[in-house]
C-alpha cells in the first residue's frame, strides 16, 4: 500500500497489514516515533469509533488503554495515530517480539500470568467505566510494558454494528455467541456483556494455553505465537455460536494451588457463561470480585496467624504452670522445716500461758460484746440494703412493663404483641398523661431520667400522629434531656430509629431540612454498638436510608451518586432477604431499590441496564405475590414494572418484546380496574398502555385503530383528573397522550388538530414545571423539561410544514433554550448535545 501523506508527521515504513487497515511507522517535528493506522472505509463504522474514542479520551485516558494522539475518522480515508511502543531502532525490518501479548503466548501458563490476568480485567474495567464497551479483544490488541501492565487498542473494530465488510480475524475466537449471530447488539449496550466473555476466555488461554471451549477446532485457525494472523480462512460465525453452545460446561485442567487462585477462578468460569444473563454485567463487577476474593482469603490468612498466636500463648502458659508447680514443692519442704522450729517455741509460750489468762479474761468477755453489737449493726444493714434493691429492682420492672406497654400503644402491628383498636384515642390520652407527668414532677430532680424518658415517648407519639414540626421540636428536647446520661445500644438504635422517623415525615413534606436530617441519621447508627444491636435491623435501616438519599440525590441531577446509593442498598437487602426468605417487608423494600435504579439508568441511557433491573424488580415482586396474591398494591406494581419495560423496549427497537410486555400489563391492570374502578393510578397506567398500543398500531399502518386507542386513554386520564387535579403523573400523562394523538392526526393531513393538541400539551407541561418539587408525586423537571423540548421541537416542524414561519421560529427557539438548560444540568450528554445541535441548525434554516 502506497505511504499516505499525514500533515506533522514523516511516513517511515509500512508496518502491517490487517483487516482493518494498515499500520505505519511515523515521526513528528521532533523526532518522536508513533503507529499510524490508515482504515479501510468499509472495515469500519467511522461515527461508532470517533463516538467510543472521545468518550475514551474525554478527561484523561484510563489506565491500561492505550492514548490516541490524534484521530480524524471523517478524512477519507479514516486514520488514527497512537504512541510507538517498541524498543530499539526503529528502522528494524520487524517489530520487536515482546511488543503484544500475541507475540508472548508461548510464555503461558506461567508465573507472570495471574498478574496479567489481573491487569487485562482492570484495563477493560476502566474502559466499561467510561461506557465504552472493547468489543474487539484478541491477544493481538493487547499491548504489555515492561512494568507487567497492558494497554488495550483497536476497540470497536471488527464485528460491529454498520460495517459493511469482516475478514475473519482470531478475534472471533473470543466472541459471546451473541455477538456472532448479531453484532448490532453493540448499540443496545450488549457489548459489556461480550467483554466480560471475551475475558474469560482471554483469561482460560493465558491461564491454562487451551481455549476453554472447541479447543482442537480453535487451535487450528488461531495465529501461532509471535505471528499476527492467520489468512485465507472464511467462517461461518453463527456455526462457531453453534458449536459453543455444544458445550455449556467449561472445566479447568487442575486443581487450584489455593484458596486465592480457586475464588478467582470462579469469576472466571462465571465470566464464561453462555447465558448473558448469567454473566456479570459489566468488567467493573468482575474487578470487585477479584477484589472481594482477595480480601476474605487476607482475613482468613489473619485468623489463622491469631489462632497460632493464641496457641503459643497456651504452650506458655502450662510452662508457667509447670515451673509454678516445682515453686509449691520447694515451699512445701521448707514450710515443714519451719513447723519444727515452730513447735519448740510453743512449748515455751505455753509455759507462759496460765500466767496471761486471768489478765485476758476481762479483754475478752468485752470483745464478744462488741462483737455481738457489730453483728446486730451488719444485720440491718444487710436488711435495708436488701429492700432498697427490691424497691430498685421493681422501680426499673415498672418502667420496662411501662415502656413495654408504651410500643403496645403506638404500634398499629407489632409482630410480638396483637393489636390494639383506637388508635387516635390512644396516642391522645397517651400524651395527655406523659405532659401531665413532666408538669408533676418538674422540681423532682431525682425522676430526671423517667422525665428524659417520657420526652422521648412524646416525640415518638407525634412522629406516629405524622405532625412533623412538633416531633422536630418534642426530639430535639428529648435528646438534650438525655445528654449526658448514659444510654445502652437498644436506646441508641431507638433514637436512631427516631430520627430516622423524623426524616421521611420532612422528605415527604419537600422539607428542605432532609438533607441535613439523614446525615444525622447516619451519625447516629453509626454510633450504635454492634455488639447490642439488632445486626439485621441495623443493616435494614441503612439500606432504607441509603435508599431515600439516593431519591434526594436524583431530584438534584446526582444520579451517578444516587445509583451507587441504590447499589449499596440493594446489596445489602439481597443479603438479608437471602438471610430471611419469609420477610415480605424486605422484599418490599428491594423491589423498590430495583425500580428506583431503573428509573435513573433509563435517564442515564442505559436501557438495557434498566431492563434487567426492572426484570429482578418483577421477580421480587412475583415471589411476594405467591404468598399474597391479592395484594392489591403488589399487583399494581408488578404492572407497572410489566409497563416501564415495554416503553424501554420501544425505545431499543424491540416492538415484539414491547407488544407482549405491554399485553401482560393490560391484564393485570384491568382486572385493577374492576376491582377499583376509581383508582386514579390504575386509569393513569392503563392509559399510559393504550397510549404506547396506539403508538404500536400507528407505526404498523393502522391509524384509525391508532387514534380509537389514543381517545380511549384520554378520556381514562382526563377523568382521572377531574376527580384528582391535583395529581401531577395524570397531567403529565394526559400531555403526552394529546401529544401523540397529535403526531398521528399530522400524518394524515390534519395539521391544524395536530398544532392545537400540540399546543395543548405544551401548555400543560410548561404548567407542570412550574409545580414540580421532589416530593409532588409527579415525574422529576428534568424529565418534564427534556419532554418539553422534544415538543417543542414537533411544534416547530408542524409549524414550518404550515408556513407559519414566525410561530416555527419561536417553536425552534424554545426548544433551543431548554436544551441549552438540559444540557447545563448534565454536562456530556450525547442526547441533549445533540438536541441543542438539530434546534439551532432549524433556526439558522428559518433566518
Amino acid at each position: 500500500m502506497e505511504a499516505p501523506y499525514l500533515d506533522g508527521y514523516e511516513i517511515r515504513r509500512l508496518l502491517g497489514a490487517g483487516g482493518c487497515g494498515s499500520v505505519f511507522l511515523a515521526a513528528d517535528g521532533d523526532g518522536g516515533l508513533f503507529a499510524v493506522k490508515i482504515f479501510d472505509g468499509m472495515a469500519v463504522q467511522r461515527s461508532l469509533l470517533a463516538r467510543m474514542t472521545a468518550r475514551l479520551g474525554e478527561g484523561g485516558w484510563p489506565d491500561g488503554v492505550m492514548p490516541v494522539v490524534h484521530a480524524d475518522f471523517d478524512s477519507r480515508p479514516a486514520l488514527r495515530v497512537t504512541p510507538w511502543l517498541a524498543a530499539g531502532s526503529p528502522d528494524a525490518d520487524e517489530i520487536p517480539a515482546d511488543l503484544s501479548l500475541q507475540s508472548s503466548l508461548g510464555e503461558h501458563p506461567g508465573e507472570k500470568s495471574w498478574p496479567l490476568v489481573r491487569a487485562l480485567a482492570r484495563a477493560l474495567a476502566g474502559m466499561h467505566e467510561r461506557r465504552v464497551a472493547h468489543g474487539n479483544l484478541k491477544p493481538g490488541n493487547v499491548f504489555l510494558s515492561e512494568t507487567g501492565g497492558v494497554l488495550l487498542t483497536d476497540w470497536t473494530l471488527g464485528n460491529m454494528p454498520g460495517v459493511g465488510r469482516f475478514d475473519f480475524t482470531d478475534a472471533v475466537l473470543y466472541q459471546a455467541p451473541e455477538q456472532l449471530r448479531d453484532p448490532s447488539g453493540y448499540a443496545d449496550e450488549a457489548g459489556y456483556k461480550w467483554d466480560v466473555f471475551a475475558f474469560g476466555t482471554l483469561a482460560y488461554r493465558i491461564l491454562t494455553g487451551n481455549f476453554p471451549r472447541c479447543h482442537e477446532t480453535f487451535s487450528l485457525v488461531a495465529p501461532e505465537p509471535g505471528e499476527i494472523r492467520r489468512t485465507g480462512i472464511h467462517a461461518d460465525y453463527s456455526k462457531i455460536a453453534e458449536n459453543l453452545w455444544e458445550q455449556p460446561d467449561v472445566g479447568w485442567p487442575d486443581e487450584p494451588k489455593n484458596e486465592l487462585e480457586a475464588g478467582f477462578r470462579k469469576w472466571i468460569s462465571t465470566c464464561l457463561e453462555l447465558d448473558s444473563l448469567r454473566r456479570p454485567a459489566t468488567m467493573l463487577e468482575v474487578v470487585a470480585g477479584f477484589d472481594a476474593v482477595e480480601k476474605e482469603v487476607a482475613a482468613g490468612h489473619e485468623r489463622e496467624r491469631l489462632l497460632d498466636q493464641r496457641r503459643r500463648a497456651e504452650r506458655r502458659a502450662w510452662r508457667a504452670f509447670f515451673a509454678a508447680g516445682i515453686f509449691a514443692a520447694a515451699t512445701l519442704v521448707l514450710g515443714s522445716l519451719w513447723q519444727l522450729a515452730s513447735s519448740q517455741l510453743q512449748r515455751e509460750k505455753t509455759e507462759r500461758k496460765t500466767e496471761k489468762e486471768t489478765l485476758t479474761h476481762k479483754a475478752e468477755v468485752a470483745v464478744a460484746a462488741r462483737a455481738v453489737t457489730e453483728a446486730e449493726a451488719q444485720g440491718a444493714k444487710l436488711t435495708l440494703e436488701y429492700e432498697k434493691e427490691v424497691a430498685t429492682n421493681r422501680l426499673v420492672a415498672s418502667r420496662t412493663i411501662g415502656d413495654h406497654l408504651f410500643k403496645w400503644a403506638m404500634e398499629k402491628g407489632n409482630r410480638q404483641l396483637p393489636p390494639l383498636d383506637g388508635r387516635e384515642q390512644r396516642l391522645k390520652r397517651l400524651e395527655n398523661y406523659f405532659k401531665d407527668f413532666l408538669t408533676r414532677t418538674a422540681t423532682l430532680g431525682a425522676l430526671d431520667d423517667l422525665r428524659a424518658q417520657a420526652r422521648l415517648q412524646l416525640a415518638e407519639i407525634a412522629l406516629s400522629t405524622g405532625e412533623t414540626a412538633e416531633a422536630g421540636r418534642l426530639l430535639d428536647e428529648a435528646l438534650a434531656a438525655w445528654d449526658g446520661k448514659p444510654m445502652d445500644g437498644d436506646l441508641k438504635m431507638r433514637i436512631a430509629t427516631d430520627k430516622m422517623r423524623l426524616g421521611l415525615l420532612r422528605q415527604a413534606d419537600g422539607d428542605p431540612a432532609t438533607v441535613a436530617t439523614f446525615q444525622d441519621v447516619r451519625k447516629a447508627l453509626a454510633e450504635v454498638p454492634e455488639a447490642d444491636a439488632d445486626i439485621d435491623r441495623l443493616r435494614q435501616l441503612t439500606a432504607i436510608l441509603d435508599f431515600k438519599e439516593a431519591k434526594l440525590l436524583t431530584s438534584g441531577g446526582k444520579d451517578g451518586k444516587a445509583l451507587e446509593q441504590l447499589l449499596n442498598a440493594t446489596e445489602t437487602l439481597n443479603d438479608l432477604v437471602a438471610e430471611r426468605p419469609d420477610s415480605a417487608v424486605l422484599r418490599s423494600e428491594l423491589a423498590a431499590c430495583y425500580l428506583s435504579s431503573a428509573s435513573i439508568l433509563e435517564g442515564m441511557g442505559l436501557l438495557g441496564d434498566a431492563r434487567e433491573a426492572r426484570a429482578e424488580a418483577m421477580k421480587k415482586l412475583v415471589e411476594m405475590l405467591k404468598k399474597t396474591p391479592d395484594d392489591f398494591r403488589l399487583r399494581l406494581e408488578l404492572a407497572g414494572c410489566y409497563g416501564s419495560m415495554a416503553e424501554t423496549a420501544v425505545l431499543a427497537g424491540d416492538i415484539s418484546g414491547a407488544d407482549g410486555l405491554s399485553k401482560e400489563a393490560m391484564k393485570l391492570l384491568e382486572k385493577l380496574a374492576a376491582e377499583q374502578p376509581d383508582n386514579s393510578e390504575v386509569a393513569t397506567r392503563m392509559a399510559a398502555q393504550l397510549g404506547l398500543a396506539a403508538g404500536l398500531l400507528r407505526d404498523r399502518g393502522q391509524g384509525a385503530e391508532a387514534l380509537k386507542a389514543f381517545d380511549q386513554g384520554i378520556r381514562m386520564l382526563e377523568g382521572a383528573r377531574a376527580a384528582k387535579p391535583g395529581d401531577m403523573m395524570v397531567a403529565y400523562r394526559l400531555s403526552l397522550l394529546w401529544w401523540q394523538k397529535g403526531r398521528t392526526l399530522g400524518t394524515s393531513g390534519k395539521r391544524d388538530e395536530e398544532i392545537r393538541l400540540l399546543t395543548d400539551a405544551r401548555l400543560l407541561l410548561t404548567t407542570l414545571e412550574g409545580t414540580s418539587t421532589s416530593s409532588g408525586g409527579g415525574p422529576p423537571a428534568e424529565q418534564i423539561q427534556r419532554s418539553t423540548a422534544y415538543l417543542l421541537g414537533d411544534l416547530g416542524h408542524v409549524l414550518q410544514l404550515s408556513k407559519q414561519i414566525d410561530d416555527a421560529r419561536k417553536a425552534f427557539t424554545g426548544a433551543h433554550e431548554y436544551w441549552k438548560l438540559l444540557l447545563a444540568s448534565r454536562k456530556g450528554s450525547e442526547e441533549y448535545i445533540e438536541g441543542e445541535a438539530w434546534c439551532r441548525q432549524r433556526i439558522e434554516e428559518l433566518k
